[in-house]
């Protein structure tokens, strides 16, 4: 009688063991998606070096982002242009509807989820948007960037002053949102 309780109890362990604990599921990251950049809105006034051309604090320069983010990849239709934040860290720039991906950088997130941080390879150079008091939905993620450098000709697209600019880059501080489109 008591190997046959004993063989029950090693049956029992190992069957036990055996088992997936639900504690040890790994849960999806509720990030991971496809987005479009649907606001970039300055939060402060975009200066050229020697202060003759600006652009005001609150202005809408979403175009004018998505335009020099984007450009990296070329789609069929410039709709179809997105940023799929994958697994594995991975940010990849994609053509919805045309099955058409490539790796452009990496992203990371703080333990606290209060920073999100893309690292995406813009014209050659890898270009770190870091996004600060960090909000997150089901349907977007918004933050915001306190200083990122961009070209004189991005901003040429809002003031055209700047077409004029020399500086190697502008300083900008961004309000922006990432519209999931999945």
């Amino acid at each position: 009688m008591k190997n046959k309780l004993l063989n029950l109890l090693i049956v029992c362990s190992f069957f036990l063991l055996a088992c997936e604990d639900e504690g040890s599921v790994s849960t999806k990251e509720p990030l991971l998606g496809i987005y479009t950049i649907s606001k970039s809105e300055l939060t402060s006034d975009a200066t050229s070096a020697n202060g003759l051309v600006s652009i005001s604090s609150g202005t809408d320069i979403t175009s004018a982002i998505v335009t020099a983010f984007l450009s990296e990849i070329t789609c069929n239709s410039n709709a179809n242009k997105a940023i799929e934040i994958a697994e594995n860290n991975k940010i990849n720039f994609v053509c919805r509807l045309e099955d058409k991906s490539q790796d452009q950088g990496s992203w990371a997130i703080n333990d606290a989820r209060s920073e999100f941080t893309l690292t995406l390879l813009i014209q050659g150079n890898l270009v770190p948007l870091k996004l600060t008091n960090l909000v997150e939905s089901s349907t977007k993620i918004a933050g915001n960037v306190a200083s990122i450098p961009v070209p004189p000709s991005l901003l040429a697209a809002v003031n055209s002053g700047f077409a004029g600019v020399t500086d190697p880059a502008v300083l900008i501080s961004i309000d922006i949102e990432l519209e999931r489109l999945n």
